[in-house]
Formats: C-alpha cells, structure tokens, sequence
C-alpha cells in the first residue's frame, strides 16, 4: 500500500472508530448506567478524551504521522493559550451580545438544543462541564490534530492543500453537529470548523490554541446559556 492510500485510510479509520467510540460510551453509561443528565455527559466527555485520543493516536501510527508535529505539544503554550482564550472570549461576546439575541435567543434550534442537555440544576451544570473541558479536546484531537493536518498532507500540503483540508472540515464538523438544528449546523461550523482550523494554521499547527478556545467558548456557553435562556 502506497503512502497516500495508507493516509487516507488511517484518517477514515480514525474518524470512524472515534465517533464508534464515542456512541458506545454513551450507550454504556445511558442504558448500563441508567444516566441520562448531568453525569452522564463527564461520563461521556471522559471517554472521549481516553478513548477517543487513543483512537486518534491509533491512526496516526497508522498514517505514519507525528503527533508533535500533528500538534501535541506545549512548545509556546502560554502564548497558544492567551490567543486561545482571547478568541474564545470575543466570540462568546459577539455570541450573546449580537447574534443570538438577533436571531432567536430562547427559541433558537441550538439553544433549546444546549439547554435540553444542561437541565436546570447546578448539578447538572456543574456535571456538562465535564463534557465542556474533556470532550471538546478529545474534537480537537480528531478534527485537528488528525483530520486537518492529515487531510492537508493527502493533498501534499500547501496553501491549495489547507484551504481544501480546511472546507472539509469545516462541513464535517458542522454536519457531526446536527441534533443542534441548522443554527447549530451553522454556527459550530463557522467557529469550530472554520475559526478553530484558521486557529491551528496560524499558530504553527499546534493544539494548545484551538483546545483553549473550543473549550472556553463550550465553558462560557453553557454557563450562559444555562443563567439567560
């Protein structure tokens, strides 16, 4: 098997076996478990993280990639980390200031969606924050570290490489996130398919930067959400 089919293999076999990992933890701690709020999601956001990184880390043995330059390192993280969290701050800001205000607030698809998931007690808040933190890295993982970076090297890299690598996954991370409806379709896939991906570019292709602000806009998010709709 040449170099390109085992790339573009490893990348299936890693967004498949993630998602597949993913439904089964949250089949086992639903049904097995009896849960279906609050805990549940640190559950789930736990195994996405272990199992899910794994799975990541997996396939890219198999592709023959090297996670530190896929991303996972802490080389200049303190910087990553203040662009991470400026960009996850203006956003939340132009979010609940601008947007969802201007497009629905209460009733819109995304956020009957999010409150669903949040429940009304702070425990149940206290408990998505687990799925806040871990989950949104274990997406960072999958759809940056391995399917951006991985996508980009199919394509030989370069700007024509990254621009295709980037439109893809800004689609499919846009789609994996329809039970939001289409306000969630669009949204996620405006920041944490496009944003987040133009984050990693522009940060050298390290990971610090778009966990940081994947998980701060998921913290500032549910917070909000939970206190004004």
């Amino acid at each position: 098997m040449n170099n390109s089919l085992r790339l573009f293999f490893s990348l299936i076999f890693g967004f498949v076996a993630w998602y597949a990992v993913a439904i089964s933890i949250d089949f086992a701690v639903t049904k097995g478990l009896g849960l279906e709020q609050g805990l549940r999601y640190t559950l789930l956001g736990i195994g996405q993280f272990i199992g899910g990184g794994a799975v990541v880390l997996l396939a890219m043995k198999l592709a023959r990639m090297n996670p530190v330059e896929a991303g996972f390192t802490f080389d200049k993280a303190r910087g990553d980390f203040l662009v991470g969290a400026a960009v996850a701050l203006i956003f939340a800001a132009i979010q609940f200031l601008l947007i969802i205000p201007a497009t629905g607030g209460a009733e819109r698809s995304d956020v009957i969606a999010n409150s669903a998931q949040l429940g009304k007690e702070w425990s149940d808040l206290a408990a998505f924050m687990g799925l806040a933190l871990f989950g949104s890295s274990a997406e960072e993982f999958l759809f940056r570290g391995l399917l951006l970076g991985g996508i980009a090297l199919l394509f030989r890299d370069g700007i024509a490489a990254r621009t295709a690598a980037t439109v893809i996954v800004v689609i499919v991370f846009g789609l994996s996130h329809g039970y939001q409806g289409w306000a969630g379709v669009i949204d996620t896939g405006l920041y944490g398919g496009l944003t987040l991906s133009l984050l990693y570019w522009w940060r050298g292709k390290r990971l610090v930067s778009p966990v940081v602000a994947h998980v701060g806009w998921n913290v500032i998010a549910a917070t909000g959400i939970f206190f004004l709709y």
